[in-house]
């Protein structure tokens, strides 16, 4: 009885949203979610007036109108003031809770006896409409219209579906998706695919995309970088360090001999500038400034400054990069939490693909959900935070 417990949802209101459905304690291996049972789901809640927006896989079929591939679960986007009356839908087609490590109130899996499943992902909107609170789909992202078998869908519009792609690793199942959605819609490849298409081409063997080994992300590690990092944030180009700031870096980096040799702690405590460098083939081409922390009944609050590319501004994937290091280093100093005000709001409508992503040196919310910051208000403009 005890495991069976443990294997609740963690967070009380998810398990109270979840307390009529069983636990499905030993999920399918090989999950499929196969097109009869999509249409069945989407059908139902058409007839029960309850709007959901296919996402993921799903939604790349949805706009194509066939199916290319095989899927293993049906993501739904849903407001959070229908997803009870979903929920006691699925829960008559015998659905029931699937323990996942990353669930939370507003994205968790059910799957039935047949190994379907479906990954829910609900937000709240204000009396304005505006997407306030829960997965934070950007502006117009979920305007997009589709087909499966044979029925029109609402789906992720496609530029958003492109961009939801963007930021990460990715294998030849999503360069294919994306490249489907790029060829009917008239949309230019992202640099990142690109590159992957450009190698396939040369090699004709499929594999996995990674950020490529010429870029790498640090806190500055000698005099020049610091120049390099400095220089990027203030657009500026001076030849070198004066000489007191020289020898005040030399100084620190004595200081901080160990592996990895410098941190942002090592930064803070000798009173430069915090952050961390972006280097393509050695050269710095972008940062991330930090504030120095608040303490705070014992929690370090850091806050992020501004994240600027002065090269490949066009490059998702290096935005995100960098902002997930800049994380990963604050962490390391001991921050328990970050902020950020981007300039940019996930309830206001913009291009979906960007042809830079480090306008306004600070970013874009949709970017910083992606790297695990959270809204702090339920209002338009709000503060996000990552951390507890």
């Amino acid at each position: 009885m005890s495991d069976l417990k443990a294997l609740r949802p963690a967070d009380p209101r998810l398990a109270e949203l979840l307390s009529d459905f069983p636990t499905r304690i030993h999920g399918t291996q090989k999950p499929v979610m196969n097109e009869e049972e999509t249409a069945r789901v989407l059908q139902l809640a058409e007839i029960a007036g309850i709007p959901v927006v296919v996402d993921g896989g799903w939604a790349v079929d949805a706009l194509l109108g066939w199916q290319t591939r095989e899927h293993a679960d049906l993501d739904l986007a849903i407001n959070q003031q229908y997803l009870p009356r979903l929920l006691n839908i699925l829960r008559r087609l015998d659905y029931q809770y699937l323990p996942r490590a990353d669930e939370w109130l507003h994205n968790f899996v059910l799957e039935n006896g047949a190994g379907h499943q479906v990954d829910l992902h609900s937000f709240v909107r204000n009396s304005k409409g505006q997407i306030i609170g829960g997965v934070q789909y950007p502006g117009d992202s979920l305007t997009g219209q589709g087909r499966i078998a044979g029925m029109n869908v609402a789906c992720i519009h496609p530029e958003w579906l492109v961009d939801f792609h963007l930021g990460y690793d990715f294998d030849h199942q999503d360069y294919m998706d994306v490249q489907y959605i790029c060829n009917l819609f008239k949309i230019n490849l992202p640099p990142e695919y690109q590159e992957y298409a450009d190698r396939l081409y040369e090699r004709g063997e499929p594999g996995r995309w990674k950020l490529p080994e010429k870029f790498t992300i640090r806190v500055p590690r000698s005099p020049a970088e610091y120049l390099s990092f400095t220089s990027i944030l203030d657009k500026s180009k001076p030849d070198k360090l004066s000489s007191e700031t020289q020898s005040a870096f030399l100084e620190m980096l004595e200081k901080c001999k160990s592996t990895p040799p410098i941190s942002l702690q090592c930064l803070r405590e000798a009173s430069f500038r915090i952050g961390v460098l972006l280097l393509e083939n050695g050269r710095g081409i972008g940062a991330c400034e930090l504030f120095p922390p608040i303490t705070d009944a014992g929690a370090e609050q850091w806050v992020v400054r501004q994240v600027s590319l002065a090269k490949r501004s066009e490059y998702a994937s290096l935005f995100l990069s960098l902002l997930n290091r800049a994380i990963e280093e604050a962490r390391r100093a001991g921050a328990t939490t970050l902020l950020a005000l981007p300039l940019d709001d996930i309830n206001q409508p913009r291009e979906a693909l960007l042809q830079r992503y480090d306008l306004g040196e600070i970013g874009f919310a949709s970017f910083f959900a992606r790297a695990g910051f959270k809204r702090l208000e339920p209002v338009p403009g709000s503060r996000w935070q990552w951390g507890s």
